[in-house]
């Protein structure tokens, strides 16, 4: 099984790679949020470890991030209050342990969660005649391949995560840039705008705008297939 795990400390690091990889496990390293975001881009993993106090961000801005990639999120940190625990799984966290950690139970607990159902493979986001294969990372629409860039992609996972649901502009930044990101509105727009023109190539518009309210993704009606 493949793990990413997100740690700035490098002798913690070392030493989870090392030991995890006597476990079976094959083991990628990332110390910040942008490193995680680039790994995850480059290549399919099945669970995360992610420590919460990154020095480029926060590691449950990054939890919703890896899980809209189809992994398993388990928190690793130092921040063991009720109140920290409760938020990391509201962002979709599939398991929570506290530093000091028993290394025998980290890796307990991990194959718990990959145990779960839905966790033996990555599965296909779709919705109409649009696909993301998360095990690939491919997006088609109608059997045609999709160029995206990163943040497009991640924006069509959100979207495909949410069919039919209204969701705001904030709701966007958040899940897609992360809840410390400062990015405005403008740029959500042209992120739109790029995403929109890539799907509209093979087929009508599905992310149609709510005025007022934000985006939601419905199948196009002949009034507002261009709203």
């Amino acid at each position: 099984m493949r793990v990413l795990v997100v740690e700035d400390d490098p002798s913690l690091g070392a030493t989870l790679r090392l030991g995890l990889g006597a476990e079976g496990f094959d083991v990628e390293v990332a110390a910040s949020v942008e490193e995680a975001v680039t790994a995850a881009e480059r290549g399919a993993f099945r669970l995360a470890l992610v420590d919460v106090n990154l020095p480029d961000g926060s590691g449950f801005a990054l939890c919703p991030r890896l899980k809209d990639r189809g992994m398993m999120v388990v928190m690793l940190t130092a921040r063991s209050d009720v109140a920290d625990r409760v938020h990391g799984f509201e962002l979709g966290a599939d398991d929570y342990i506290p530093k000091p950690f028993a290394f025998e139970e980290l890796v307990a607990r991990m194959r718990a969660v990959a145990r779960r159902p839905g966790a033996e493979q990555l599965p296909v986001l779709s919705f109409s005649d649009v696909e993301v294969h998360l095990e690939r990372q491919q997006a088609l629409r109608a059997g045609h391949p999709l160029d995206l860039t990163r943040r497009e992609y991640d924006l069509l996972c959100f979207f495909l995560r949410n069919p039919g649901r209204v969701v705001t502009r904030e709701q966007i930044l958040e899940r897609v840039w992360g809840y410390d990101a400062e990015v405005s509105d403008g740029v959500l727009d042209v992120y739109i705008s790029y995403l929109r023109r890539k799907l509209e190539t093979f087929g009508p518009r599905i992310i149609q705008t709510v005025r007022g309210f934000g985006y939601t993704l419905r199948a196009a009606e002949a009034e507002d297939a261009k709203a």
